[in-house]
């Protein structure tokens, strides 16, 4: 069997590192204490139902339910946790079940059953970590029922000892040497808030050492690769959306706070107006930390406000665009605007982050707060969410989409190959080409070598067990808990070979007491992995043999059109069009292709397959190269495309003046470009192609920009509007520029 991989060496949050030696340790831990549940549980379900009740349908079922469960599926999590997804599991456990049991009637009804079920039980996992780590387990209770004989009548035996197992393992979950349980990811967004409050709170002098750790801590902490995968909000309901724009914000409020102080320096001192704007975000983001951890549901009046922030944030705006109009000159100066422009993207990252704290309480009104425009999901209903999420991967370029399709092409041949040859034991035929294959044809084969030459030794093993205990049941009930102990265990840590070799004496020790059986069940396990395995590497050879080699290539160019595509849109919205602004919108516009796209679900869309893609590369083994895409700085200028997209064309005021307006459309139209000319290189077959790198981009000059703003006199009757106006200039020349920053980052390593 394919080994479990339990805990990663990295320490997650909540864990204190004890470096490396600490890290195997607790990796060992985990592997012997699932050994251990399983061993439990699945030991109790088999004595009980073959010694107790005498049913011997029943006590396979119950076994193989604890091992399909419990060690062939990787569920993560706490003991909790997995007790909680197991059970949840019942419910599609017996539909499993029951369908197996009745499409094994013919031989071409189960491999058409294999088929669909196969697809749909691996597609399943777009919809969360939990569900993606439970389906091998959950398609090996279908496979079990699916072959000869055809016994509807024995359904019940079945269907029980699938329910015995699956209580017994989630028993086993929370009472043997159980996983600790880690940070929720509300606190983890509630410590953030608190230490975004912490260093808005610094308005008045030098930040401390220890203020900047516990903000990057906190920040960190949050990042998807260092959240245990089942507390991640990756489902598609409300909730876990409403958590994934809270952490964006809270990072985001973090990031401008802590470049702030770096900006701030000792020589500038805060006005009036941003102290102000400082102690709202501090109190926005305390009520948001305090009702985070309250947790339950708000009531009319309760919980965080974003009103108050707002009202500060309207004349800092205004503060800060005349201050930009009027007082030019010196670098001083430009820190200084840079520095008020953190101070307010802060403010509406905080107001960003008590909206998403409302509507993950419950709140489902924030849209109608006039910064709620990023909220346009709040009232979505629960079927469409969940709708989006699983046609999101249903394309051809999605490795979910292709994985899910080798799986179950793997599984409806080798069904037809054990029922038109009339196997013995058709049923391990399948169990290895689930097992065995992998994403690519290389690493298939690597695992078929290895299963192999683990499943020979264990089969002389177990024929010269079976020879010499022959039809003593008792001898192989003592011999049934040490047997299968030392095989999840030596398995998960040896490697492949030895899981294999360990399963099958776990098997022969099983068989023996269910049926009469003789050494001839050893050579029969190997033949059938043997078929398996060459089943499933041809499957590996026709379906995308290379994995997510290319594929990771096609999607992050799909990212860079997106983000070229969110720059036209966004540029579109904050400037007024006009008869006059017809070229330079038809410019960005040409630049960026936004015809016909379909808005910031797109960019979504291109980010979830390209974090996807990503994450299969990362897993697959693969020859090094001279020089490897820095892949996730593409991923970052995404997130910083949506993010601008989200806020720019809420804000209020627009660009009115002509040379201002052309102006920023020509710098939206240039980053446009270079992110097309990177989508397409990385599209290239041509290696030479991939090679070639741009000349990098100088950074947008606010000076220049500067010089072409129109001054705004006070006694001007339009001021206010005016000031709003070059308020949004100012924001959307930042955006700009930290997306050539980001495009100027990933030109270095691509």
């Amino acid at each position: 069997m394919r080994p479990r991989q339990e805990v990663s060496a990295r320490p997650g949050p909540g864990r204190a590192a004890g470096g490396p030696g600490a890290a195997v340790l607790r990796a060992h831990r985990a592997v012997v204490g699932n050994a251990l549940r399983v061993t439990a549980a699945s030991c109790v379900a088999f004595y009980v139902c073959r010694y107790g009740l005498d049913l011997a349908v029943m006590s396979v079922y119950a076994t193989f339910t604890v091992v399909a469960l419990g060690a062939l599926a990787r569920i993560p999590g706490s003991g909790r946790q997995r007790a909680a997804t197991v059970l949840t599991a019942i419910p599609a456990g017996l539909a499993l079940l029951t369908l197996g049991t009745l499409l094994a009637v013919e031989t071409w009804a189960a491999v058409l059953g294999m088929l669909v079920i196969g697809f749909l039980v691996a597609y399943a996992g777009t919809t969360g970590p939990r569900i993606a780590g439970a389906a091998p387990g959950m398609q090996l209770l279908y496979i079990l029922p699916c072959f000869p004989p055809y016994a509807p009548d024995t359904l019940g035996q079945r269907l029980s000892g699938f329910v015995l197992g699956a209580v017994l393992l989630a028993l086993a979950e929370r009472l043997v040497l159980p996983e600790p349980d880690t940070p929720s990811f509300r606190r983890l967004l509630a410590e953030a808030a608190d230490a975004a409050a912490g260093l808005a709170d610094h308005h008045g002098g030098p930040v401390t050492g220890p203020a900047l750790a516990r903000a990057h801590t906190a920040s960190d902490a949050l990042r998807a690769a260092r959240v245990p995968p089942a507390d991640l909000p990756s489902s598609p309901t409300l909730a876990h959306k409403a958590m994934a724009h809270a952490a964006e914000a809270v990072r985001t409020l973090l990031a401008r706070l802590v470049a702030l102080h770096a900006v701030a320096g000792g020589r500038h001192a805060y006005r009036p107006e941003t102290v102000a704007l400082l102690q709202g975000i501090s109190g926005a983001a305390r009520a948001a930390a305090v009702a985070l951890r309250r947790g339950g549901r708000l009531r009319p009046g309760e919980g965080p406000s974003p009103e108050a922030l707002q009202r500060e944030l309207a004349p800092a705006r205004a503060h800060r665009a005349l201050d930009s109009l009027e007082q030019l000159g010196g670098d001083d100066r430009l820190v200084f605007l840079r520095r008020r422009s953190q101070v307010v993207q802060a403010a509406d990252a905080a107001v960003v982050l008590v909206l998403a704290t409302r509507l993950l309480l419950g709140d489902r009104t924030v849209d109608r707060n006039p910064a709620g425009h990023a909220f346009g999901y709040a009232r979505t209903r629960a079927p469409e969410l969940w709708w989006w999420r699983l046609t999101t991967h249903l394309t051809p370029r999605s490795v979910i989409f292709q994985n899910a399709c080798r799986f179950a092409l793997g599984l409806a041949a080798a069904r037809a190959v054990a029922g038109l040859l009339d196997l013995q034991h058709g049923f391990w035929v399948l169990l290895a080409t689930l097992t065995l294959t992998r994403t690519t044809s290389l690493e298939t084969r690597s695992a078929v070598r290895q299963a192999l030459l683990g499943t020979l030794v264990g089969a002389l093993l177990a024929g010269g067990l079976l020879a010499v205990v022959h039809d003593r049941a008792a001898v192989y009930a003592v011999l049934l808990p040490p047997v299968m102990l030392l095989a999840f265990v030596v398995g998960p840590l040896r490697g492949l070979a030895w899981a294999q070799g360990g399963f099958t004496l776990v098997v022969a020790t099983l068989f023996a007491q269910v049926s009469p059986v003789t050494w001839q069940l050893a050579p029969v396990r190997l033949l059938d992995v043997l078929a398996g395995s060459l089943i499933g590497l041809a499957c590996g050879l026709v379906a995308w043999p290379r994995g997510a080699g290319r594929e990771v290539s096609r999607s992050m160019a799909g990212v860079c059109s997106a983000v070229a595509d969110a720059i036209g849109r966004t540029v579109g919205h904050v400037v007024e069009a006009g008869p006059a602004d017809a070229r330079g919108s038809a410019s960005v516009a040409g630049a960026t292709g936004t015809a016909g796209t379909g808005g910031i679900l797109a960019l979504n869309r291109a980010l979830a397959l390209a974090q996807e893609s990503l994450a299969q590369y990362q897993s697959e083994p693969r020859e090094e190269t001279a020089r490897q895409p820095d892949w996730p700085a593409v991923l970052v200028a995404g997130a910083d495309a949506r993010r601008g997209e989200r806020l720019l064309p809420g804000r209020p005021g627009r660009i009115t003046h002509h040379e201002v307006g052309a102006w920023l459309q020509r710098a939206a139209a240039d980053a446009a470009a270079d992110y097309r000319a990177l989508a397409h290189r990385l599209c290239a077959d041509d290696a030479a192609a991939q090679d070639q790198r741009p000349p990098p981009r100088p950074s947008l000059d606010i000076r220049a920009l500067l010089a072409v703003a129109p001054p705004v006199p006070r006694d001007s009757p339009d001021r206010e509007a005016r000031a709003r106006s070059a308020a949004l200039l100012l924001d959307s020349v930042i955006w700009l520029d930290a997306l050539t920053a980001d495009l100027d980052r990933i030109h270095q390593e691509v």
